[in-house]
């Protein structure tokens, strides 16, 4: 499988949200990975270190795998599932020295060079962006919905009906996330949501 987009996602855009899991380059993961992210487990906390030694900490879902690795760049990734394949979750951290990303309308303009181009397949037709309001830092985020699904009750293996993208920033650090799901209400979905909300974070550490 490669990790750079393929002709075959310029050639079928209706298949855009298959494909895009699939091709996506910033969330390009090993086949050691995805085979380690299967294996679901109890609700509990990871650490992993991102850039310049700084500690990041996320409170899984119960039930949830999860995977890291460093893409080409460097950066960190992580991966999550659920067994029930429900929701895919991914997220690439990257440096933002001057914390541009605190600011809403940053946000949103990069969101748009990001993700604009899933605009045309979607039912929304244009990007909704909706506050994350997370306990630490500020985040926006938006869902597409695949128009080529809409209706279907059952979904094969790697097909999802939504995409929800968005920026998760606090001093320093920006989250990129996406993660696919056969919809927007399941508990799966809110526990994502409300992992986004109120973990994916640095913890300050007290002086002795």
């Amino acid at each position: 499988m490669g990790c750079t987009p393929s002709t075959t996602l310029a050639a079928t855009p209706s298949r855009l949200f298959t494909l895009m899991r699939l091709f996506f380059s910033f969330f390009c993961l090993t086949l050691a990975l995805a085979s380690a992210v299967a294996a679901a487990a109890p609700s509990r906390e990871e650490s992993v270190f991102l850039f310049e030694n700084r500690k990041l900490t996320v409170t899984l879902p119960e039930g949830f795998g999860w995977a890291t690795a460093k893409d080409e760049d460097g950066m960190v990734n992580i991966r999550l599932a659920d067994p029930k394949d429900r929701v895919s979750v991914e997220l690439r951290f990257l440096p933002d020295p001057e914390s541009r990303m605190a600011n809403a309308r940053a946000r949103k303009e990069l969101m748009n060079e990001m993700f604009n181009e899933f605009v045309g397949t979607s039912t929304e037709k244009a990007m909704r962006f909706e506050e994350l309001q997370p306990q630490t830092g500020a985040g926006t985020y938006c869902v597409f919905t695949d128009a080529s699904l809409v209706g279907k009750t059952t979904f094969p293996p790697g097909e999802y009906l939504h995409l929800t993208t968005g920026l998760k920033a606090w001093p320093g650090v920006v989250a990129v996330f996406r993660f696919f799901s056969r919809d927007t209400t399941s508990p799966e979905y809110e526990a994502v949501m409300k992992m986004l909300r109120e973990s994916v974070h640095e913890r300050n550490v007290p002086l002795k």
